[in-house]
C-alpha cells in the first residue's frame, strides 16, 4: 500500500479513529498499531508479513540473549549481525552473485546457465533490517536495555509510516514513544496533516510529473549532452521531491498518531562539502552508517594497521579518514543495489570526499575563515551532486562513460528543442521547492505567530489537495526508495 494510493486514505482514517479511541489503554492501542502495520505491509503480498514477523521475533530474542547471557554476548550479537545481513543479502544480491558466478565460469570455459529463480527484494526489508540490527548492537554496547514486551517491539520495528522507506528509527528515539502514553492534541494533528499534504504534493505534483520526462531521456539510444545532463538535473529534483515527499508523509501520519520521527532531510542541495551533504541527505541512513560502519572501521585495530603514511609507516589522520570513508561509501553503494552503477556511485563519493578532505588540509584556516565561501562552495558541491545523480540514475556503466564524453555543442535542432523543453520541466519542478524554502525561512515563523495562521493553514490544505487531485494519475510511480 502506498501513501498516495486512494485506499490509504480509507485505511488511515480507520486507523486514526480507532487509535485515538483506544488512547486510555496503551497496550491495546499498541496491539492495534502492530496489527494494522502488518495489514499495511502485507496489503499486496501477504507473505511479506511472515518475513517481517520472523525478523522481528528473532531480533527481539537475540536482544534478550545479548543482555542476559553475559558469557556469550559477543556470540549472540554476531549471530544477530549475521542473521540480518544474511536475510538482506539473500534477497537483495542472489541474482547479482549468481550472474557473476555464471559469467566467471563461462570465461573459464565451463558450461553454466543461470537458474530460473528470480529473487525479488521485499519492500522495506533494508529499512526494518537496519532498525532491528541497530537495536541489538545498541543492547550489546550497553547503550540500551533489551525490551521484554514483544508487542511494543513489533510496533517499534513495523510502525507503518516508517516501515517501507524510513526514516530508519533508532531505539533510543522511538521505543520510549511506543512505551509511553500518547495524548490527542489538536495542534499536533494539524501540524501532521500539513506535513503529510506537503509531502503528497511533492510526490504527486513534482516527482511524478517529472519522472516520465527523465525516463524517456535515459531510455533514448543516444541522447545529446544537453539532453542527458538536463535529465540528470531533472532526476536530482525528482528524487529530492520523491524522497522528501515520502519522509514528510511518514512524519506527518506518524505525528497524527502521536509519534515524532526524525526529519530525514535538511536542504541537502545547499551543502558546502561532501561531508556536509551527508549530514543533510537521508540523515537517518547517514548517521546509521556513521555509527555502525564508519566509526567501527575508524577504530578497528585491523584497519588502523593500514592507516599509515605511504612509505613511512607513521599513522596518518588523512589516510585514516580516506580509508574509513572508502569502506563506508563502498558499503553504501552496495546497499543501494546490486548493479555496477551503484558501486561506482559509492566509489565516486569516496573519492570526492577524500579529495575534499585533502583540499581542506591545504587551505590555511585563516583563509577559510576570512569570508563566507558559501556562494562558491554551494554551486561547486551541487555540481558534484549532479555528477553523482548521473551515476546513480544510469544503470549501464558503458553508457555512463559515453555521457561524460559527449560534445556539449553537438545536436540537431530537434534535440535542442527537446533540451529546451527539459529545461522548462526542471524549472517547473524546482520553483515550488525554492519557494517553499524561502517561505519556510522568512515568512513561516512570523505567520505562525500572527492571527491569520489558521486561515492560511486551511487555505493551504485546500490548494494542496486540489493540486494533488488534478495531477494524480492511476499509473502513479512507486517511491524511488521502495526499490532499496
Amino acid at each position: 500500500m502506498s501513501f498516495v494510493d486512494p485506499v490509504f486514505l480509507v485505511f488511515f482514517t480507520a486507523v486514526f479513529v480507532v487509535h485515538w479511541a483506544l488512547a486510555r489503554w496503551r497496550r491495546v492501542q499498541n496491539a492495534w498499531l502492530a496489527l494494522v502495520s502488518f495489514v499495511f505491509y502485507g496489503w499486496i503480498q501477504p507473505w511479506l508479513c511472515a518475513l517481517l514477523l520472523t525478523s522481528s521475533v528473532l531480533n527481539f530474542a537475540l536482544g534478550l540473549a545479548v543482555e542476559r547471557d553475559a558469557a556469550r554476548r559477543d556470540t549472540w550479537v554476531g549471530a544477530a549481525v549475521a542473521l540480518n545481513l544474511g536475510i538482506l543479502g539473500g534477497f537483495k544480491y542472489f541474482d547479482f552473485f549468481e550472474e557473476a558466478v555464471v559469467a566467471t565460469l563461462r570465461v573459464l570455459h565451463f558450461a553454466a546457465h543461470p537458474t530460473t529463480l528470480q529473487v525479488a527484494l521485499p519492500v522495506g526489508l533494508s529499512f526494518y533490517t537496519f532498525h532491528a540490527m541497530a537495536y541489538v548492537i545498541d543492547v550489546w554496547r550497553g547503550q540500551f536495555k533489551a525490551r521484554t514486551d514483544l508487542v511494543d517491539f513489533l510496533v517499534f520495528i513495523g510502525l507503518f509510516p516508517q516501515l517501507v522507506a524510513g526514516p530508519i528509527a533508532r531505539a533510543h528515539a522511538l521505543l520510549p514513544q511506543v512505551e509511553n502514553p500518547r495524548t490527542f492534541q489538536g495542534a499536533q494533528i494539524a501540524s501532521g496533516l500539513s506535513l503529510a499534504l506537503w509531502g503528497a504534493f511533492k510526490k504527486v505534483v513534482i516527482a511524478d510529473t517529472m519522472a516520465p520526462y527523465v525516463n524517456i531521456v535515459y531510455a533514448h539510444d543516444d541522447p545529446t549532452f544537453a539532453m542527458i545532463w538536463l535529465a540528470a538535473l531533472g532526476f536530482s529534483i525528482q528524487v529530492l521531491a520523491d524522497f522528501t515527499g515520502y519522509t514528510d508523509m511518514a512524519r506527518g501520519t506518524a505525528r497524527m498518531l502521536g509519534f515524532e520521527l526524525l526529519d530525514n532531510f535538511n536542504h541537502p542541495y545547499l551543502a558546502t562539502s561532501p561531508m556536509d551533504f551527508w549530514t543533510r541527505w537521508h540523515i537517518s541512513f547517514s548517521t546509521w552508517l556513521r555509527d555502525y560502519v564508519y566509526m567501527p572501521a575508524s577504530f578497528s585495530p585491523w584497519v588502523r594497521r593500514w592507516i599509515t603514511v605511504p612509505g613511512t609507516g607513521d599513522w596518518s589522520p588523512f589516510w585514516h579518514t580516506a580509508r574509513s570513508l572508502t569502506i563506508t561509501m563502498f558499503l553504501s553503494g552496495i546497499w543501494h543495489g546490486s548493479t555496477w552503477n551503484y558501486i561506482a556511485w559509492g566509489g565516486y563519493y569516496a573519492v570526492i570526499g577524500t579529495v575534499w578532505a585533502w583540499a581542506q588540509q591545504k587551505v590555511p584556516r585563516k583563509t577559510r575563515k576570512a569570508r563566507d565561501w558559501r556562494p562558491v562552495l554551494v554551486p561547486l558541491m551541487f555540481l558534484h551532486t549532479l555528477v553523482g545523480m548521473m551515476i546513480f540514475r544510469e544503470p549501464s556503466v558503458g553508457r555512463l562513460l559515453t555521457h561524460f564524453a559527449k560534445n556539449p555543442f553537438a545536436g540537431s535542432p530537434e534535440s535542442w528543442v527537446v533540451a529546451g523543453g527539459l529545461a522548462m520541466v526542471c524549472l517547473f519542478g524546482a520553483l515550488p521547492l525554492v519557494a517553499a524554502l524561502l517561505f519556510e525561512t522568512y515568512a513561516l515563523p512570523k505567520l505562525q505567530r500572527g492571527p491569520w495562521w489558521a486561515t492560511f493553514q486551511s487555505t493551504a490544505w485546500a490548494v494542496a489537495l486540489t493540486a494533488i487531485v488534478v495531477f494524480y494519475r492511476p499509473t502513479v510511480n512507486d517511491f524511488v526508495y521502495f526499490q532499496f
